[in-house]
């Protein structure tokens, strides 16, 4: 079976130095040698970060001079180790007198982390040098939580940065190709960014490239990744930003409306969405049912918003399961009431409103049992003079010879012995 830090190190781009590294390592750690695990892990951390620097670009205010003086150095097998633990100490540096900063930093990170580094490198002197400190197994085994925990932080420009360009690069389809799954990236966001910016890590991504008043369908993809697979403390500012924008939030729900949850609604913040932002999007009816059958919508507030749905919606078109969620809310009695119902279903020039809901109409009959309040209004309706072809249009795939429908409302015409209008008997004769 395979240690935990083997399977990170086959998940990890790693070099052939840092893999034979990391190979003695375990296999030290195996045989009980603590020292040499330990050891051996350690200058396989610092062989990563040997290559960042030599692969990296300088810092924007670094010295060109001295940085090529550390890359020669970083390139002598006698100097380098020595010269990378000093490039994790280098702090910035700033002008008393301006409070600018004259220097930028090697490795951008914060002062407990450099402590950490510093820590560790004290372990691997007890290690090389056999001093008196015990070395144990839980030794070995902290490094490498600590390297698995702190390694992406650790980069030239600073760990978000080194995260939010690797995610432009997944994004470049001159460099990766589109079916390449992004989830090892979100899953590195909890160890890259320090919990104090993640709020800026996020927007960062979110409020710059392709859109103002939408979200692009690559954003839809961070957001919804990232809140399948991340902790709550990483979500909560992306969750927040996104609330934050109207535009944002109707975007996202309407393509991902199993994630209404993961948003936390209050119950001001449910009735807004659905009164005002809701109403405007794509999918209405599988955001809506989502609101319903995850019971965010208070019970006494559901016929006001079917209400509401009805009359923002063009079709009646819900999958089987959101059709029973919407029966099972009263949405066909609100359709009688609004629509069925309306005055302006029958009267002068009635089929012009009808006209407007003929998808609305065909739909409902298609989905719900043969019902009696429906059939009767539309033999009232087409008893007019002026009547709805468009409707009749839309029944034609609807009420098919043999169907079951069919018979059923054929059958509520003959219980009640209506006469049939001439343009419905096309279908019940």
């Amino acid at each position: 079976m395979k240690l935990r830090i083997e399977n990170w190190i086959d998940n990890n781009n790693f070099s052939e130095d840092v893999k034979v590294l990391f190979t003695d390592a375990v296999t030290c750690y195996k045989a009980g040698a603590n020292r040499a695990s330990l050891l051996f892990s350690y200058l396989a951390f610092l062989t990563i970060l040997k290559e960042r620097i030599i692969g990296g670009t300088k810092p924007n205010t670094f010295e060109q001079g001295n940085w090529n003086s550390l890359i020669t150095k970083l390139q002598n097998e006698n100097l380098w180790e020595a010269n990378v633990f000093e490039a994790t100490q280098q702090r910035e540096k700033i002008d008393q007198a301006t409070k600018q900063r004259t220097r930028d930093p090697i490795f951008n990170i914060n002062e407990d982390l450099r402590s950490q580094i510093k820590y560790w490198k004290d372990r691997r002197n007890d290690c090389a040098h056999y001093k008196d400190n015990i070395i144990e197994t839980f030794h070995t085994d902290a490094f490498w939580a600590f390297i698995e925990s702190n390694m992406s932080k650790i980069t030239i420009e600073g760990g978000m940065q080194s995260l939010i360009n690797k995610i432009y690069r997944h994004f470049d389809p001159t460099i990766t190709p589109p079916n390449k799954d992004i989830t090892p990236l979100i899953k590195e966001v909890e160890f890259s960014v320090e919990r104090s910016k993640l709020k800026n890590f996020w927007e960062a991504l979110l409020h710059s490239g392709d859109f103002d008043f939408d979200l692009s369908q690559r954003k839809q993809e961070l957001i919804n990744k990232s809140l399948e697979v991340n902790r709550d403390f990483v979500n909560d500012s992306l969750i927040a930003i996104v609330k934050a924008n109207k535009y944002h939030l109707k975007d996202f729900l309407s393509n991902h409306p199993d994630k209404v949850l993961s948003f936390n609604f209050n119950d001001e913040e449910v009735r807004r969405f659905w009164k005002t932002q809701l109403i405007t999007g794509n999918n209405i009816l599988g955001l809506y049912t989502s609101f319903l059958r995850n019971g965010l919508i208070p019970p006494n507030e559901i016929a006001e918003a079917n209400k509401t749905i009805l009359s923002a919606i063009r079709e009646y078109s819900p999958t089987n399961n959101e059709h029973q969620i919407l029966s099972g809310n009263g949405f066909l009695n609100t359709f009688k009431q609004d629509i069925l119902n309306n005055s302006s279903f029958i009267g002068n020039k009635s089929y012009l409103y009808v006209n407007e809901k003929v998808d609305i109409i065909a739909g409902i009959i298609k989905n719900y049992p043969a019902d009696k309040d429906i059939i009767m209004r539309l033999v009232e309706h087409y008893q007019q003079q002026n009547n709805s072809e468009w409707l009749i249009g839309r029944l034609n795939n609807v009420f098919v010879n043999g169907s079951a429908i069919t018979d059923d409302y054929k059958n509520i015409l003959q219980t009640e012995n209506v006469e049939i209008p001439e343009k419905l008997k096309i279908f019940f004769n």
